[in-house]
């Protein structure tokens, strides 16, 4: 009888365990701004004329989400025109998760969008000499020494 007992204890939280092990936990926070940058290189014509044509490389997409009083500054690059800023409205709420220097932001309709954590700052509030409140920025060490951006998926 304890030996089922036991058995019954494991397999409860085997099984809590594994239910755990698959859910994504997801933060609130605010969209703050999306910076859409094109990556252009220009290639010099051969002839020598000095003249040169621009070739578009892609699309970079940069995030500032707060969240308490953490801002985090994410970034990814997509070689296509599609417009991932175009899903998200500014200052809106927003869920996202962060995973070895890797941040997820949940996209409103389904699944996720994959961006570096390129740096994150600690929001402190201040008071200046005429005590207006104004907020100051304090970097906090970076999640590795060199990021890689994901291409946007």
């Amino acid at each position: 009888m304890c030996d089922m007992r036991l058995a019954a204890v494991i397999l409860t939280v085997l099984s809590t365990q594994a239910l755990h092990a698959g859910g994504k936990t997801y933060q609130a926070g605010k969209l703050n701004d999306i910076v859409i940058k094109d990556i252009t290189m220009t290639m010099p014509f051969p002839t020598g004329n000095g003249m040169s044509i621009p070739l578009h490389i892609g699309i970079n997409y940069q995030f500032q989400i707060s969240a308490d009083d953490i801002l985090y500054v994410g970034s990814c690059w997509s070689k296509g025109k599609r417009n991932y800023g175009a899903d998200w409205v500014l200052k809106d709420p927003v869920e996202f998760r962060v995973d070895k220097g890797r941040l997820f932001l949940k996209r409103p309709v389904k699944g996720e969008l994959r961006l570096a954590v390129m740096s994150r700052f600690r929001v402190v509030p201040m008071k200046d000499s005429a005590g207006v409140e104004q907020q100051s920025s304090e970097p906090l060490p970076p999640f590795a020494t060199k990021q890689i951006e994901p291409e946007c998926h």
